[in-house]
């Protein structure tokens, strides 16, 4: 009754949260709609071009073999990642949330609050993986001419698989938190980067040896099969997926209803590990972390907040103290730089090895079509990240924004600081790569400074749209940064980031790599055509830091605190 209760609580907010859209702006919904419209259809007839491509006469040998493996690879990936995504939410929400003080204090059993908790965690992480997953399904439907009841059949593979990562994350967090008696948190993220490196290593090792230069054929094909195909073993979760879902493409439903009942067992077996460790160990893991002692800074640790106040120059002092506060904010927080550390990490290492993957950078075609794809990586990492972390800063006050609003600080100079701390860490990390990058390629001046430039913009355009649409949509009773992120604001923002990076590598950067790509084209009708198309980009990036900044700042001082 108790755990029925907590879901009737959790299912009276849905409610009341659908009944207050009609009080929302029809544009507001009317944008989330066609944006997510737009980005499902894009990526359904990407997966159905590629599957009609293997349909041909030169693949159609190895269609099922690559296919199967594309399947295998695909949900090993989705279940490593959303292991570690549920773990690090579960953690926040099973041991950081008021809300679960509130339950505890409230005669609840654990295991129910255990699962209430682990249920939000699985739903803020599995929501956009699924959402981004099912096109391939429904594209694989459609170029295999599948029954009707595949598309409902494969959603309920889908809802099953995503339990399994949930139960695993959720029974990992509480055993670290119960046995680790020292920063359970930074163990997590620990567990993260030894995953993470080892596969990064895996994927450099398999990039190398592919050489891809070499004539793709049917020796080819088997070096790439067959170094995936341990990623179909019969004792992986991913591998049951996979193959039910091929199997019911095909309309093998024996087949596949043998490989969902392995999902289902195995969910509910790992379910019922979590529900009886968590009611053994949760109340106890709960006071540990409750009782961890803060690390005090030390002498060094403020000279060197003294040293880096002292250097923002010609900027205000109210600012600069701003600007510091969110740099140990952002450093106290392991969640924040853990994850940039290992995507831009990875990057860096990718960029540093990119003369071991056998490219023929000695050509003008290659070595500019790698480099402009590495540009639009780094461009779209960032995007993600200043969606991620920046967007949500403003909402991260809180409960305490009201301290903000009795300093003598003007709101102008509390918004142009997080603008600022913004778009100096976004322009640190991405000129680094984008350095790197180059250099490893060994692009010419011209490009390099076209490069630094574009970037320069980019990062200028996110964290401005980031700062400012996140003054404009703003969720102060929020202190989870992943639901904030997941509302209406922190999707038109990720959906403008995107757009920004689409136009200005597009207006930018790619009518240059063009030109160098396909040298034997009317160079001057090219230029005359691509000037205007520079500008319009220098006005557009105006624009996207202007505007933002702008509407988010008038936004702000009409918010009350």
């Amino acid at each position: 009754m108790g755990l029925a209760l907590l879901f009737q609580m959790r299912w009276r907010i849905f409610r009341n949260a659908v009944r207050s859209l009609r009080g929302q702006s029809g544009f507001k919904i009317v944008v989330i709609l066609l944006s997510a419209a737009l980005l499902w259809g894009g990526l359904f007839m990407l997966f159905l071009s590629g599957f009609r491509f293997l349909s041909s006469d030169t693949l159609m040998d190895f269609r099922a073999l690559v296919i199967g493996v594309m399947f295998a690879v695909f949900f090993l990936s989705l279940f490593v990642m959303l292991v570690f995504s549920n773990g690090i939410i579960a953690y926040g929400s099973l041991f950081r949330s008021e809300e679960t003080a509130f339950l505890l204090a409230r005669p609840f059993k654990p295991a129910h609050i255990f699962l209430f908790k682990l249920s939000d965690a699985l739903l803020f992480s599995s929501w956009a993986f699924i959402f981004l997953a099912m096109p391939i399904i429904v594209a694989l439907g459609v170029a295999e001419k599948s029954p009707w009841y595949y598309y409902p059949v494969a959603g309920l593979f889908f809802g099953v698989f995503a339990l399994l990562p949930a139960a695993v994350g959720g029974l990992v967090t509480l055993l670290v938190a119960r046995f680790i008696t020292h920063s359970p948190r930074r163990v997590l993220i620990l567990l993260a980067v030894l995953v993470a490196i080892p596969l990064a290593t895996w994927g450099l090792d398999l990039a190398r040896q592919l050489n891809v230069g070499m004539r793709v054929g049917e020796g080819w094909m088997q070096n790439v099969l067959g170094r995936l195909q341990a990623s179909e073993s019969p004792l992986l979760p991913s591998f049951w997926i996979s193959d039910g879902i091929r199997s019911l493409s095909q309309g093998h439903f024996s087949d596949a209803l043998y490989r969902f009942a392995l999902l289902l067992s195995t969910a509910l077996f790992l379910g019922m590990l979590a529900v009886h460790a968590a009611r053994w160990w949760y109340i106890t893991a709960y006071h540990r972390n409750q009782a961890l002692p803060r690390k005090r800074k030390g002498r060094v640790s403020r000279q060197i907040y003294r040293l880096l106040e002292s250097s923002l120059v010609g900027i205000r002092h109210e600012m600069r103290i701003l600007i510091v506060k969110d740099v140990k904010n952002f450093l106290r927080d392991p969640v924040q730089w853990s994850q940039i550390l290992i995507f831009f990490g990875l990057l860096g290492v990718y960029f540093i090895n990119i003369r071991r993957l056998h490219y023929d950078l000695g050509a003008a075609f290659w070595q500019n079509l790698i480099s402009l794809l590495n540009l639009v990586a780094t461009s779209l990492t960032l995007s993600t990240f200043t969606s991620r972390f920046i967007f949500p800063q403003l909402s991260l006050e809180g409960r305490k924004f009201w301290i903000l609003g009795l300093l003598p600080i003007k709101r102008r100079d509390i918004l142009m600081g997080k603008f600022w701390f913004a778009f100096a860490g976004s322009l640190l990390l991405s000129e680094s790569l984008i350095l790197l990058s180059d250099t490893m390629i060994g692009v010419s001046r011209p490009v390099l400074l076209l490069h630094v430039v574009t970037v320069l913009l980019i990062s200028a355009g996110l964290s401005a749209l980031a700062v400012g649409v996140g003054a404009l949509y703003p969720n102060l009773r929020e202190e989870n940064p992943s639901k904030i992120v997941s509302g209406f604001g922190g999707t038109l923002n990720l959906v403008l980031s995107i757009l920004l990076v689409t136009l200005m590598v597009g207006l930018l950067a790619a009518p240059y790599h063009l030109l160098q790509m396909f040298p034997g084209q009317d160079v001057e009708l090219l230029e005359k055509i691509f000037e205007p198309a520079r500008w319009l980009a220098f006005v557009l990036a105006g624009l996207a830091i202007a505007l933002p900044l702008i509407l988010g700042l008038r936004a702000f001082e009409k918010l009350e605190t």
